[in-house]
């Protein structure tokens, strides 16, 4: 256990630190000077060698990018070329609302998927069955960013039921956390559908049948656990997705995130700030799958690390 967990630790920072370097490099092969962005279009070449000094755009990229790693070894992510905050104030502003957002609607696709994924199990080639598959097969064809602008007409601009845009309450959470649940409800369903039915057929659920349980403790004390590994990899995998997915959902409806700003940022050629937002997403990814694997021999004693 003790030399997994080392293991562990040292490739979550090889792959952050990957994803450090791929962005840093990308942003700056990507066309577009952020000197020339920040000044209206005339201005003399001069003012924008100036402005590129200021910002540290005029160095080589190698030495750009050492700097930066021994930066970020102080925990120093930089500034923005904008603004006087540095970018770990204004992440730590951003981040909580993200973090809200995506913790909502991973709950909700999440109680909602199991619910309709052990339905279907529990019925299979019903007619429950089939149109949880119908459903299925109509959420995975949806692009949230269709999804949400549909449910901005239809609720918001329409309807007049709830609000567009912003974070105003406690309803400002219904459309966005509804075009990322959607979209997240697809393999969840799939998954404990099929996790579900593989477990039903297991020796342990016949043994504890011969023993005489009632097959309601069957179903949600001996099956559901088993059935609940597949399900645990998939919403840490899911993490990930709705913090890189909900930089367009958060774009849409203007929401106070890490996504919204991120976007801004990637508009304006901000490299400090795109590099931060892009190193705790990723940093977020890697310590929820971390804390997935740790969960498995809690779940199944049968796993060994």
């Amino acid at each position: 256990m003790g030399n997994y967990f080392i293991r562990r630790i040292f490739q979550m920072v090889f792959v952050i630190w990957g994803v450090v370097t791929v962005t840093f490099l990308i942003i700056r092969i990507v066309p577009g000077d952020p000197a020339r962005l920040m000044e209206p279009p005339g201005t003399p070449e001069e003012s924008i060698q100036v402005i590129r000094t200021r910002l540290g755009t005029d160095k080589p990229i190698p030495q750009q990018y050492v700097e930066y790693l021994a930066n970020l070894t102080r925990g120093d992510l930089g500034k923005p070329f904008r603004g006087g905050t540095s970018v770990t104030e204004v992440i730590a502003a951003k981040l909580p609302n993200t973090l809200k957002l995506g913790l909502v609607s991973i709950i909700v696709a999440t109680t909602i998927g199991s619910l309709l994924g052990v339905i279907a199990a529990l019925r299979q080639n019903s007619l429950i069955d089939k149109g949880v598959l119908v459903f299925v097969a109509l959420a995975l064809a949806t692009p949230n960013f269709w999804l949400a602008v549909m449910l901005v007409l239809i609720f918001a601009i329409q309807l007049h039921w709830l609000p567009a845009i912003d974070m105003a309450g406690p309803e400002s959470y219904v459309l966005p956390v509804t075009a990322l649940a959607i979209v997240l409800l697809p393999l969840i369903v799939r998954t404990v559908r099929q996790s579900f039915t593989e477990a039903l057929t297991e020796d342990f659920v016949r043994a504890a049948r011969a023993r005489g349980l009632s097959e309601r403790r069957v179903i949600f004390l001996h099956v559901m656990k088993v059935a609940a590994i597949p399900l645990v990899t998939l919403v840490g995998i899911q993490a990930g997705f709705v913090l890189g997915g909900s930089l367009v959902v958060e774009s849409i409806f203007n929401w106070p995130g890490v996504g919204n700003y991120t976007l801004n940022a990637i508009q304006a050629r901000d490299y400090p700030m795109v590099q931060g937002c892009v190193l705790v997403i990723a940093s977020i990814f890697v310590v929820v799958n971390f804390l997935v694997d740790m969960t498995y021999a809690f779940l199944d004693p049968r796993i060994k690390f």
